[in-house]
């Protein structure tokens, strides 16, 4: 396989902190960045589109007075668009309305670094971790939380869903572990697995319920199956720093790609031990990523350097 870069987008004086593709639509993507490298100054919400050319234009823009560190698309309704940032707190946008939050939530003491709507359009329940060392389950239609989290003992950098399981979901934390929680006894998590090192990152595979990926701070993927955690199926080596984000393919089976401190964004496949492509077109941190859930094998990332690259296999 060979990934091209088919389209390019450039947040200006704000930088890159995650991107999502829209579940409804193929050209609409939602982009979290932040003045200064989130560091101080506002957080920009960037609603973006893109034609079949790869041609990427503004649809619209959020501005909110802190900088926005994760954005998840609402799966029950087009329009929503959640985003989290640094003051603790968490906003929902409606896209096409007014420039201000349909509704605005403080349901954390710090920095909310990953938030996640459950994919099951079911269930209405968002995640959101933090370092504040919890993760807290809420519904946004209901304006408040229903659990919260609280076995991390640091900085919990993401909680992901479980794409096969409605009420599981992981999560990964500065403590050095990737622990699994099932919602329904929230007290304690049902599987913890430690790391040698900080683990910033996690994801699901899409085609395969048993297999969960984790992202450290040495530059190292593990590859767990969750039937039998006590070593990893294998790990895939080649980032020079710390793992700020992996993800799997929705359409092939072992395919999953990763960005880094390192500036560059990687595709693998899991049979094989080394990156089958390493992009090297950032000049700062790379530190968002998603593939596209109805353009086969396209892919989208964003880095401190506020450059977005589409990338799309043409062989």
């Amino acid at each position: 396989m060979n990934n091209v870069i088919t389209g390019t987008f450039n947040t200006g004086e704000y930088h890159g902190y995650n991107v999502k593709y829209s579940p409804f639509s193929k050209h609409l993507l939602a982009c979290a960045a932040s003045q200064n490298y989130g560091i101080t100054g506002r957080g920009r919400l960037f609603i973006l589109d893109v034609n079949y050319s790869k041609q990427v234009t503004v649809a619209g823009t959020k501005d909110w007075p802190e900088g926005l560190f994760d954005v998840t698309w609402s799966e029950v309704n087009p329009q929503l668009v959640v985003t989290s940032c640094g003051d603790g707190s968490i906003q929902i946008w409606d896209i096409y309305v007014s420039p201000d939050p349909v509704s605005v939530y403080k349901i954390h003491n710090k920095e909310v670094y990953s938030v996640e709507w459950n994919p099951q359009n079911s269930y209405t329940y968002i995640l959101s971790a933090s370092w504040d060392h919890t993760v807290k389950l809420w519904d946004p239609f209901a304006a408040k939380g229903v659990s919260s989290f609280v076995e991390h003992t640091d900085q919990v950098y993401e909680a992901c869903w479980s794409p096969h399981c409605v009420e599981v979901f992981s999560s990964v934390s500065g403590d050095r572990t990737l622990r699994l929680w099932d919602i329904r006894t929230p007290a304690r998590a049902y599987a913890c697995y430690p790391h040698e090192t900080e683990v910033l990152c996690c994801d699901w595979s899409k085609l395969n319920s048993d297999v969960i990926a984790t992202g450290t701070t040495d530059g190292r993927i593990f590859e767990w199956d969750v039937r039998k955690m006590l070593d990893p199926l294998f790990v895939l080596s080649g980032h020079e720093y710390a793992i700020r984000q992996l993800k799997f393919s929705p359409f092939e089976r072992g395919r999953l790609a990763s960005v880094s401190y390192d500036f560059t964004t990687r595709f693998w496949n899991w049979n094989v031990a080394h990156a089958l492509q390493v992009h090297k077109e950032h000049s700062e941190f790379v530190y968002g990523l998603d593939f596209s859930p109805m353009r086969r094998n396209e892919a989208i990332d964003c880095a401190w350097d506020s450059l977005l690259c589409i990338y799309n296999d043409r062989t």
